[in-house]
């Protein structure tokens, strides 16, 4: 989880002045997370297997700062329905990290994932779908020009596996296993 919500906060206030940014609603700076890996809907047993190579990645990977340089939106211009803020390039401590959790993981019994790995911090979800906002992409790097230069730089100490209920209002997060890095 980064450690840093306040300038996560002014940074989402920030963007929420931005006209082509009015169809999305904020994710709550407390809720804002990295996602190494979704698993999808698991049971207890698996839950268990999986903080447990959790626990086994995190033994030996150290802390590391993740700069935040720029913004995007998943899955692409066309159909913004997720805004996210990242690194241009994976910090290589987290780059071993995901290395050591994905093997971990495949030794517990889950599938590989299907998609390469993209370091991101999802900021933002649009409420309304369909056509995209007018002016989104020339907003957007105007705003990593504005608010991200120089970046925001956030410290991951700390890996969790968390149980998702999605609610009307917002999916409510609930830390299943921790394992601090080192």
């Amino acid at each position: 989880m980064p450690e840093g919500g306040d300038p996560l906060r002014s940074l989402q206030a920030s963007l929420g002045t931005l006209p082509a940014l009015a169809e999305f609603r904020w994710i709550p700076p407390q809720n804002i997370h990295l996602t190494v890996r979704f698993l999808g809907e698991i049971g207890e047993d698996e839950a268990s297997r999986a903080g447990k190579a959790l626990e086994a990645a995190a033994c030996g990977a150290r802390a590391f700062e993740m700069a935040i340089e720029r913004f995007g939106v998943f899955p692409h211009l066309r159909i913004p329905n997720v805004l996210w803020a990242g690194p241009e390039k994976c910090p290589g401590a987290l780059e071993e990290f995901v290395e050591r959790l994905s093997g971990g993981l495949a030794e517990a019994g889950f599938p590989p994932e299907s998609r390469p790995f993209q370091a991101h911090l999802t900021i933002g979800r649009r409420r309304v779908k369909g056509r995209p906002p007018a002016g989104l992409e020339g907003e957007l790097d105007a705003a990593e020009r504005r608010w991200l230069s120089p970046p925001l730089r956030l410290w991951m100490k700390e890996g969790a596996l968390f149980r998702s209920e999605l609610r009307p209002g917002g999916a409510i997060y609930t830390p299943v296993h921790r394992a601090l890095l080192a």
